[in-house]
């Protein structure tokens, strides 16, 4: 082998081994070096597009894998991470596309997961659930994608018996444990959580997050709407984004607006890049007549998040200024 392509080699054997193990400088540096021996060879620019996608750099990365996926349309690999992209930005349906494309160019076990995981976010759990159940006893954590799509399809006591599976052998895994307490929480009639969060109130204890978002649903849901805005007002600051995200989906739905719209506001930074959280919380100011307060949010995040400038453009011209 010519020393030039020893070099490219070993370059690429230690971008792959620093993006498994997380070794984002590392990586970066070596993909450096890499796009200087061989820049424009379909492996360095797909491991390009994978270290953007390990590194948050979804912008760039979607910039770029739109371009390869054009150029190289029958690369399993650029169709798999082009699925990865539009899967975060919740384009499920093209994110099937390059899914299924790239299972049929090479059949693998990773994708057909993602398969099984979109299909699920789509809604189509029947279909999702051959997919994830051919996989789950090779792969224990796909016990946690069941476990999404039964709870989605409204079998939480199903999704939970998965969730509790796969921690009989993962016992220390943080996510299952808020999955179960989340799911636990779902299950329990409601008098019953209400009385759980009452007394770790009265014990002026944390209330575990998972709890909330079923906790103040019952709430709106048994006519007890004042109750809910006045926890939320008392403890709106502690809420993680994610959190605050999960309770506002739900009082949007039950057609609480006003509240929807201060938690949607209050998980912003981390769903600025969500078209679908972006519309539901214009969609909630509109409801409350309180469009113009979102402006100065969306511009205080636009630099990083580009696309809000065209929002903050037709929001302008929503309100005539």
């Amino acid at each position: 082998m010519e020393p030039a392509l020893q070099v490219v080699k070993v370059l690429r054997r230690n971008l792959l081994q620093a993006l498994r193990t997380c070794n984002l400088g590392e990586a970066e540096s070596v993909l450096q070096q890499l796009k200087l021996e061989a820049p424009l060879s379909l492996e360095t620019r797909g491991l390009e597009l994978e270290y953007l996608i390990a590194a948050n750099q979804w912008s760039n990365a979607k910039l770029l894998a739109e371009q390869l996926l054009r150029l190289y349309p029958d690369s399993a690999r650029i169709q798999f991470f082009g699925g990865r992209i539009y899967y975060r930005e919740k384009a499920y349906s093209r994110a099937l596309q390059c899914f299924t494309e790239s299972n049929l160019i090479h059949k693998h076990a990773r994708t057909q997961r993602w398969i099984g995981k979109t299909l699920t976010q789509a809604g189509h759990f029947s279909q999702a659930e051959g997919f994830l159940l051919a996989l789950v006893d090779s792969f224990p954590s796909v016990s946690l994608d069941l476990a999404w799509l039964y709870e989605r399809s409204e079998q939480p006591l199903r999704a939970l018996e998965y969730v509790e599976s796969y921690l009989k052998k993962y016992p220390d895994d943080q996510f299952a444990k808020t999955q179960q307490l989340r799911l636990r929480s779902i299950s329990m009639e409601p008098d019953a959580l209400a009385e759980d969060v009452d007394t770790l109130l009265d014990l002026d204890e944390n209330i575990p997050p998972e709890m909330l978002p079923v906790y103040i649903q019952n709430l709106l849901t048994s006519g007890n709407g004042q109750v809910a805005r006045q926890f939320i007002s008392n403890h709106k600051q502690k809420l993680d984004g994610s959190t605050a995200a999960s309770i506002a989906w739900n009082c949007h739905k039950l057609q609480a607006y006003d509240l929807a719209l201060e938690l949607f506001i209050h998980g912003l930074i981390e769903r600025s890049y969500d078209v679908k959280y972006l519309s539901a919380l214009e969609s909630a100011a509109r409801h409350c007549n309180r469009v113009a307060e979102l402006i100065p949010h969306y511009e205080s995040l636009a630099e990083s998040e580009k696309r809000l400038y065209g929002r903050i453009t037709k929001l302008r011209k929503e309100l005539g200024t």
